[in-house]
């Protein structure tokens, strides 16, 4: 996740640039906000090994080894901030003759306080992943305000592709994992897509869905710009891949229905990228939202009877087959139109499986016949039978 744009780290300092010295000739100028953060990072070094040029935007400075490697100019903003003064003049100049802007800089998850009517009905539980310390208004707040600050700037700097990191925390991720106010209640059919609709239950979840509806309106009238919002769910990191599967859960230990799904991180960067360069990801004055998911599951047991058994879900109408420790978010329109085939832990174990029973095969075949001179050479025949006894 990306580094949050808080309002608390802000200082009074003007904004600050910074730029890498070496230039070669590239074929398009795009704009990565977040770019100090680990997604945000990730995508402007990809684009800039493609040949783009990159200029990176964030409230942090920019990391050590960033410039020259995924980017080639650097600016501080405070994004939050960038809605008037010196901080939207400098987020102005940054947007200048972009081509494309991919805006991952956000307060990157759920806030740690639940909803009110959550908090009285005691039904909260701690989820496996990292909550934000920002109360939800102020979360709420600056994802909104940075994500239009962002839009508009885009469009008055002539980009013609505007990429956004949403988050499938839109569809519907509560503090609650089963019950009248999880989503796991309201869910409509299985596997969920994206004609299924969001349903935010938090501050996040709403966050990200009205940075999408930002877009949506945007494209009403900047019929020269398409619009991507990229709906990731929680991410494995490279180095955490090993750790899947998890422990299964629990109808005492129940876990949120959307985190029932994973992506991989360099899967994450991937669409990003495609978002960002495919023509066909979006048709000018357009927006399209895409679910990025791996194709199975956290867990290894098969996802069905498991729904029934922690969360009570059963009976569920299934758009399509959801076969074995099947996911629950179906990512086939990124698979079909941004190219990203999405990793999955189940099938890098089988293909690691195969490799292992082939090896073995290997080692237990005999050795090859030595070669002497340009021959094969064979093991010397046994020798010859003693000759009959005479008696």
């Amino acid at each position: 996740a990306n580094a949050p744009q808080t309002r608390e780290k802000a200082t009074n300092a003007p904004p600050q640039r910074s730029r890498c010295n070496q230039r070669s000739k590239h074929h398009m100028r795009a704009v990565v906000t977040g770019a100090a953060g680990r997604i945000g990072r990730g995508v402007a070094t990809a684009l800039r090994e493609r040949g783009h040029t990159v200029v990176g935007v964030d409230m942090a400075s920019a990391p050590p080894g960033l410039l020259g490697t995924g980017c080639d100019d650097f600016v501080t903003i405070d994004l939050a901030a960038a809605v008037a003064g010196q901080e939207r003049e400098c987020l102005t100049a940054a947007m200048d003759g972009a081509d494309v802007v991919v805006h991952c800089a956000a307060w990157p998850g759920p806030s740690a306080t639940p909803p009110p009517a959550v908090v009285a009905s005691g039904d909260a539980t701690k989820p496996p992943i990292g909550l934000e310390t920002a109360p939800p208004a102020v979360l709420l707040r600056d994802n909104v305000a940075s994500t239009s600050a962002v839009c508009d700037a885009a469009i008055a700097g002539g980009a013609s592709r505007f990429v956004f990191s949403s988050s499938a925390f839109a569809m519907g991720f509560s503090h609650v994992p089963r019950g009248p106010q999880a989503w796991s209640s309201k869910v409509g059919y299985l596997p969920v897509d994206e004609a299924h609709g969001a349903q935010p239950h938090e501050s996040y979840g709403l966050s990200k869905l009205a940075g999408e509806e930002i877009l949506e309106t945007a494209a009403r009238t900047a019929t020269d710009t398409s619009f991507v919002s990229l709906r990731f769910t929680n991410i494995v990191k490279r180095e955490l891949w090993s750790s899947l599967p998890w422990e299964a859960p629990t109808s005492a230990e129940p876990l949120q229905l959307v985190l029932w799904a994973y992506v991989h991180e360099d899967d994450v960067i991937r669409a990003h990228v495609a978002a960002a360069t495919r023509e066909d990801a979006a048709a000018r004055g357009s927006h399209e939202a895409y679910l990025l998911a791996a194709p199975d599951s956290r867990f290894a047991e098969p996802t069905l009877p498991l729904l029934a058994s922690v969360l009570g879900v059963e009976g569920m109408p299934l758009r399509s087959p959801m076969e074995g420790n099947a996911s629950v978010l179906c990512a086939r329109k990124a698979t079909e139109r941004l190219g990203v085939e999405f990793r999955a832990w189940s099938r890098d174990r089988a293909w690691s499986r195969e490799r292992e029973a082939s090896q073995s095969l290997v080692d237990a075949s005999p050795p090859p016949p030595r070669l002497v001179g340009n021959q094969a050479s064979s093991p010397p025949p046994p020798p010859p039978p003693p000759p009959p006894s005479r008696g």
